[in-house]
């Protein structure tokens, strides 16, 4: 009958509910974003103060006061960490060039700096990236277990390394630094341990193999013993793949994390000290440490809030000033998260338009290898 004929949808149609969908991706991304910044400013706003009894009209007036050069020698200091900071992701992915582990930390930070669990959104971003480059996948789920992996003991090491200053210095440790400390010594052996035998030991990465294609069959019962075996498979090669990078770059991995840490310690006490806070080493040491527990925290972006209020407490508890501490804390916080938003956000921008333009450039020659963009 007439009324019951529906007119079979076209190309253009389809095309249409594909935008329209698209479009309602990017506006409910953007929507969470701009709900965890302002969830950020909020904890912010309201925590430091309240935990400080420092207004903010006087920290303003403190941070406005410090003179130009000394700012430009802070972002000096911050870029270099950077530049310390990209041995750890080329010895991670051996063929990655120093510029090209720049834009994959920069522009990874800049996603991952605005929304909660923004790490996932960065990691895709970067995974799309390695792919241009020609990066096998598998390639780069060992590079981005193995970045993690360091990040991890990185900051879990921290506080056994602040704690040891406090007591060499004749400092003594407040008992919730002595109690982190003493956690994250347990659980960074517990973690070292762990690493170490799932590389070196066959039998125990199979057993570890075999529960994760376990847990995706009772997860898809109907599909799942098929893609349990093929992850069970992916697992088995990527730790491989593990093995061998951490095999011949540790020495790499190790000290360039070790240089970074340092770059940051560095950049910590020369904010301080441009607001006036002359804290001592050990000190700017433990604040780090709390610093980059917290800036674990999934509430907000990069632990906004909780960061700022524990990193400040820290310090203030081990003797120092608290208005020049605010200022100073609020200073490297304004360098090593808020300003990796403009700069990665910057530098995505060309990266973008210099692979548009070299995909145009190129052409479709047969035989030809495409130059893909740095």
């Amino acid at each position: 009958m007439l009324g019951d004929h529906v007119p079979a949808r076209d190309g253009t149609t389809r095309t249409m509910e594909v935008q329209v969908a698209r479009r309602g991706t990017r506006l409910r991304t953007t929507g969470k974003a701009l709900a965890a910044v302002g969830l950020a400013v909020a904890a912010l706003w309201w925590l430091l103060p309240r935990t400080s009894g420092v207004s903010w009209s006087a920290v303003v007036h403190l941070i406005g006061g410090i003179a130009p050069h000394r700012l430009a020698g802070l972002a000096a200091l911050w870029a270099c960490g950077l530049l310390v900071h990209s041995f750890v992701l080329t010895g991670a992915l051996p063929g990655l060039s120093r510029r090209r582990a720049l834009t994959l930390s920069l522009t990874g930070s800049a996603v991952s700096n605005v929304a909660p669990m923004g790490g996932a959104l960065g990691v895709a971003l970067n995974c799309s990236m390695a792919r241009t480059w020609r990066f096998r996948d598998r390639s780069f789920a060992a590079y981005l277990v193995v970045t993690n992996a360091w990040d991890v003991l990185a900051k879990l090491a921290l506080p056994l390394v602040a704690l040891v200053g406090l007591l060499t210095a004749g400092g003594l440790p407040t008992r919730g630094l002595r109690a982190g400390a003493l956690g994250a010594s347990l659980v960074l052996l517990a973690l070292v341990a762990a690493w170490v035998t799932v590389l070196r030991s066959d039998r125990v990465a199979a057993a570890l193999a075999h529960l994760v294609a376990a847990a995706v069959r009772r997860a898809l019962p109907r599909a799942g013993a098929e893609r349990g075996h093929r992850l069970a498979a992916a697992v088995l090669q990527t730790r491989l793949r593990i093995r061998g990078v951490v095999t011949r770059t540790w020495p790499q991995l190790t000290l360039g994390m070790a240089g970074y840490l340092t770059s940051l310690a560095a950049l910590m006490w020369a904010c301080l000290h441009a607001a006036g806070a002359p804290v001592p080493v050990y000190a700017v040491l433990a604040g780090l440490a709390v610093e980059r527990l917290l800036s674990l925290a999934p509430v907000t972006p990069g632990g906004t809030g909780l960061a700022e209020a524990g990193t400040v407490g820290t310090l203030v508890a081990l003797g120092a000033s608290p208005l020049p501490v605010v200022a100073g804390v609020l200073l490297y916080r304004a360098f090593t998260f808020v300003l990796e938003i403009p700069v990665g956000g910057l530098w995505l921008g060309l990266w973008l338009l210099l692979r548009a333009r070299t995909g145009r450039s190129a052409g479709p020659r047969p035989g030809s290898a495409v130059r893909l963009p740095a």
